[in-house]
């Protein structure tokens, strides 16, 4: 991130906003204290009083009373009207010289007796001391003259949310409600109601941001709240959406960073993903979260170069607190990445101490899907397959995918394939065919305008017939030249289907060739003569035919 060019940015946005809404107090309202640091900083030489006392709040809040003195007594300085100033001075006096402090109080009180705003930063001042009695007191009268305040309600539902209770949530939209009846345009309330609403409902956040951005669209904070909104409720590409108008112009941190890096991830973007990754990583190198992101993204991206030290990496972090542990679905990308680094006997410890986890939350079809892929790769095609039966088994047949069922075939397929050749394995050969030919068939009822099935189907049939003299694959190779020709003429091929075409078409130029059947046979090697003039097979086949022709003559 270039500070540089943010900062010139917000300082263009400042300009272009400022006459529109006080972006900076509301900044500071909702908590975020670096934009409403710039903000002021950027409005200082414009409205000094009032930037004075909110770069004071802010020192106070950063725990450095002095700076935050010495801001007020600035504001005072340039605008003695503005009473705020006198509040929080009074509050950095409060524990040495309380008497002064009071009387700053009083000060501020005597023009703005009414003004709600003031009182609660009285009632601020007091609780920030410690000094909750006297804070209690005084928010009672704030109350008595502050029925119909926004800034009231938005106090009230703040110190709700203080103790952090979840079950708290719903007494504090009740508050911000409140706000927002009284005051229907005001922003801080509708993002604070949103940020509630987020943890209950998101899309009662999302509606409610909505809002937020059609009043104010260059309101930055309100589409990095919404993109939050939409990530929690699993609306990747809505959240990508507004991450990216958010991350073009704010002043984004390392949360941020995660969030929208998951959001790539999610949606398969992983070189995205990972650029944001490295960013995060470059201020913050032991992000738990951000580690946990670099190797998941390397783990479905295969890359065996960088995915073990990756690993090791995030493995090595010593996690601390619910957000920051570790999960089954870490080891279960750790496995991944050993199986496509080939240590294989690491990785199915990796998936099998993921099945035996005691965790109800573990996705065990995934876990036996990646096992069986693991399999795959070790040529261990019986074990692949029981996998993929297992993985099929558990998301039910109402709901599994089609490729489900592909995977499984070609398992049994790779099994059989094994022990082809071998004559004390027929039964097992058989076996393993009729398995593979059930998968291929499940894949063609699931998706029967793809060629794919059909191949498959014809290819596990030669098992059984090399050579071909049975036809037995004969059917599956016609039926698959009947689907590839629906999607395209011949002249219109992809590379792909053009190679699965020339396959059936040899196959049944063969084997009509072996049944002396010279029309038929003559039939198919022409096709492929159409679609490849260089193909061997087919010039040798169509040559003798003619030289017969000629002998005949």
């Amino acid at each position: 991130m270039k500070r540089n060019a943010i900062t010139f940015i917000f300082s263009m946005l400042v300009v272009v906003a400022f006459g529109q809404s006080n972006f900076g107090k509301d900044y500071f309202a909702l908590g975020e204290y670096k934009l409403a640091k710039t903000w002021f900083e950027q409005q200082v030489s414009q409205s000094p009083a009032e930037s004075n006392y909110y770069l004071g709040e802010i020192a106070w809040k950063e725990g450095n009373a002095d700076a935050a003195k010495k801001y007020y007594e600035k504001g005072i300085a340039a605008d003695p009207l503005y009473m705020l100033n006198y509040v929080g001075k009074g509050k950095t006096l409060l524990k040495s010289n309380q008497k002064e402090a009071e009387t700053l109080f009083m000060t501020a009180l005597k023009k703005n007796k009414k003004d709600v705003p003031t009182n609660l930063a009285v009632v601020a001042a007091y609780k920030d001391n410690g000094m909750n009695d006297i804070a209690q007191l005084k928010l009672a009268q704030a109350e008595k003259i502050g029925k119909k305040s926004a800034a009231l309600y938005i106090y009230e539902g703040d110190q709700i949310l203080t103790g952090n209770s979840e079950s708290k949530l719903g007494d504090a939209s009740s508050k911000y409600e409140q706000a927002m009846y009284f005051e229907p345009g005001n922003t801080v309330a509708q993002i604070k109601y949103a940020q509630v609403y987020n943890q209950i409902n998101p899309k009662v956040s999302v509606e409610t941001l909505k809002k937020v951005i059609a009043a104010h669209p260059d309101y930055l904070i309100a589409y990095r709240d919404i993109a939050v909104s939409y990530f929690k409720d699993g609306f990747y590409p809505q959240a990508i959406d507004n991450f990216k108008t958010y991350f073009a112009n704010g002043s984004y941190n390392v949360e941020d960073l995660w969030r929208f890096a998951s959001a790539y991830y999610f949606t398969n973007q992983y070189e995205e993903s990972l650029k944001l990754i490295n960013e995060g990583l470059q201020i913050n190198p032991d992000h738990f979260v951000l580690n946990r992101l670099r190797m998941y993204n390397a783990s479905k991206m295969k890359d065996t170069q960088n995915g073990m030290a990756y690993a090791t990496k995030f493995f090595s972090l010593r996690p601390e607190g619910e957000e920051s542990k570790f999960i089954y679905q870490d080891y279960l990308a750790y496995a991944n990445i050993l199986a496509d680094s080939s240590y294989f006997d690491k990785a199915l410890e990796q998936f099998n101490k993921v099945l035996n986890t005691e965790d109800e939350k573990v996705d065990q079809p995934t876990v036996y899907k990646d096992m069986g892929e693991c399999y795959n790769k070790m040529k261990d095609y019986a074990k692949a397959a029981d996998c993929f039966q297992k993985y099929i088994s558990m998301v039910g047949v109402d709901y599994v995918e089609s490729s489900a069922y592909f995977e499984l075939g070609k398992a049994y397929y790779g099994a059989a394939q094994s022990i082809r050749k071998d004559p004390s394995q027929k039964d097992k050969l058989i076996e393993y065919v009729t398995l593979a030919d059930s998968a291929f068939t499940s894949t063609i009822r699931m998706a029967p305008d793809s060629y794919v099935g059909y191949m498959w189907r014809a290819n596990t049939y030669t098992l059984l017939d090399p050579e071909s003299t049975q036809g037995l694959a004969k059917p599956y190779f016609e039926e698959a030249v009947t689907v590839i020709l629906k999607k395209a003429s011949e002249s219109q091929l992809s590379p792909s289907l053009k190679k699965q075409l020339l396959s059936a078409y040899q196959y049944l130029g063969y084997y009509y060739y072996l049944k002396e059947d010279k029309v038929n046979s003559s039939l198919y090697w022409n096709k492929i003569l159409e679609l490849d003039p260089t193909d061997k097979n087919a010039i040798m086949v169509l040559d003798s035919y003619k030289a017969e022709a000629e002998k005949k003559k």
